[in-house]
């Protein structure tokens, strides 16, 4: 997934008037959380062109979810916040827990990392 495909796919459910700028910020901050989990260089923010999110499918919709919480709260409509952050909080963990299975050394019946 793209920053833009995120922007319009977070859009389509809550229409805003936060800038395309400001959620692109918000995403990149989000990946450099991801980066830093994932042990990866954090991704330069070439905004204003597209770029590709770090979480493949079908893992991708944490962007989604994330932007729309972050619409909700900037909003100040905290109850959807809230839930869209339950949400986006529910498919992050499934997100680094797929991605650590994939990812990280398998223990060995030693109890060190292959």
């Amino acid at each position: 997934m793209t920053v833009r495909q995120a922007i319009l796919q977070a859009d389509e459910l809550r229409p805003n008037a936060i800038s395309e700028e400001h959620k692109a910020r918000w995403l990149h901050q989000l990946d450099g959380r991801l980066a830093e989990t994932m042990d990866r260089e954090a991704p330069e923010n070439p905004w204003p062109e597209d770029w590709a999110l770090l979480m493949p499918h079908p893992y991708d919709n944490i962007y989604e979810l994330y932007l729309c919480a972050m619409i909700d709260f900037a909003n100040l409509d905290l109850d959807q916040y809230a839930a869209d952050q339950a949400m986006y909080d529910t498919a992050y963990s499934q997100a680094l827990a797929w991605w650590r299975r994939h990812h990280l050394p398998k223990i060995t019946e030693g109890g060190t990392r292959a």
